[in-house]
This record gives structure tokens, sequence and C-alpha cells, in this order.
């Protein structure tokens, strides 16, 4: 976690929400103390479970096994603007759309690595420009 931290200290305007599947067994600031102190204020939510309920109906259920996907797209429906750039990092590809843009992937073994950090760079850079 130290090197997702180190890049998102220099990316002014960065929210993270949690989409873990811990969010299911801690708490909002359980899940925080995982982070340093000035990573933990930028967390301000953790993404509903859309596989343990489609109540609004607008998933398309063919879509529900790219859950992590839909879980971000409804927490940004309910708190942000529809159009606000985002981005996950996550290391089960197929929990995305196939092709998903807004995806960095990891490898379950091992977690983001040094080689990732100018791609993750990059990819906040392009998301924060365009911020609404």
């Amino acid at each position: 976690m130290p090197l997702i931290e180190d890049v998102l200290r220099t990316h002014k305007g960065v929210e993270l929400v949690i989409s873990s599947s811990w969010r299911y067994e801690d708490s909002l600031d359980k899940l925080r103390s995982y982070f340093s102190a000035d990573i933990r204020e930028l967390i301000v939510g953790v993404t509903p479970s859309v596989t343990r309920t489609n109540d609004e109906g607008w998933i398309p259920p063919d879509l529900l096994r790219h859950h992590r996907e839909w879980e971000c797209r409804k927490w940004i429906r309910q708190h942000r603007p529809t159009d606000v750039p985002w981005l996950a990092i996550d290391d089960v590809s197929d929990w995305f759309l196939p092709g998903c843009a807004d995806l960095l992937v990891t490898r379950s073994e091992c977690g983001f690595q040094p080689e990732q950090v100018s791609k993750l760079h990059e990819m906040l850079k392009a998301r924060l420009k365009v911020r609404p």
C-alpha cells in the first residue's frame, strides 16, 4: 500500500472509495485504519453491493458478473455527478467489463508493483484534468 499512497500524495483532488470485499467484514473506520493518517482523510466511503441486491433495476442482469465495476458506478450515481472520472485498482479484471479503461489491474499474488507507478500517475493525471 505504501507505493499507492506515495502516488496519491502527488495528486490533489483525489477521493478514495473502498470496494474491497473487506467492506463486508470491517467498518469504514477500520478500513481507514489500514492507511496512513493523511490518506485516511481521502477515503469518502465504500461501494454498495450490487450482487446482494439489484433493487434499482438499472444494472443489466447479464452484467452482474462484472459486479465490481457496477458497484463503483452505483456509488458514483448515488454520491457524485454521473460523468465524474473514476479509477479502480483491482486484481480481478473479470469483475469489470472487458477492456474497462477505468481499471488498473494488479496481480493477486503480489499486488501493486513499482513498475505500475508511472501508469497510475498517468491514469490519475488524465482523470483529474477532466474532473467537473
